[in-house]
């Protein structure tokens, strides 16, 4: 596998890229502060613009690990998201997947358009052998990006989650191998 951390990658539409710090105050008001986004996050790092600034520094100061992957999505030069590799277990060759797009851009493929140029880096440059992914059982739009991008689905883990109300969720979980 090669060490090559988070560099940037381009779409058609997207420009996935590191954070930096003069993106907090857009990245909360376009992305964290949205109720909608957070509705299926099980942690949320965004509760405030100083929680903001301390995950955007928390991904800064990661940069210098070489298998450390996580991007700010930007479209028309405006922040609309993140999506991230994490989990990463270097004995298996495999990573989860985590993304999520402001409510304001759902519904135009940008999740989608993302994951594929993200799957595509860890298996053809980095050499991934597995990318999974888990979302709760009720977010229909997750397993839709997933599906679109040949993820398979894998199996459910019961009550896998406890919620801030302190009721217990299902996760999915859907997976795709690197055949090549």
């Amino acid at each position: 596998m090669k060490e090559l951390g988070t560099k940037s990658l381009f779409t058609k539409r997207l420009v996935l890229r590191r954070f930096k710090e003069e993106d907090i105050k857009p990245f909360y008001e376009n992305y964290g502060s949205d109720k909608k986004i957070n509705k299926y996050i099980t942690w949320n790092p965004y509760s405030s613009y100083e929680d903001t600034k301390e995950f955007i520094e928390w991904n800064i100061d990661k940069y210098d690990d070489p298998f450390f992957f996580g991007w700010v999505i930007v479209y028309h030069d405006e922040i609309i998201g993140t999506i991230s590799g994490f989990s990463f277990n270097l004995f298996n060759s495999s990573i989860e997947l985590g993304y999520g797009i402001s409510s304001r851009y759902w519904n135009n493929g940008f999740a989608s358009e993302a994951g594929k140029e993200v799957v595509r880096f860890l298996f053809e440059e980095v050499g991934m052998h597995k990318i999974y992914a888990s979302f709760e059982k009720e977010n229909e739009a997750s397993r839709k990006v997933l599906e679109h991008l040949d993820f398979v689905y894998e199996g459910t883990s019961r009550d896998a989650i406890v919620k801030e109300d302190g009721s217990y969720c299902d996760l999915v979980y859907y997976s795709i191998l690197n055949d090549k």
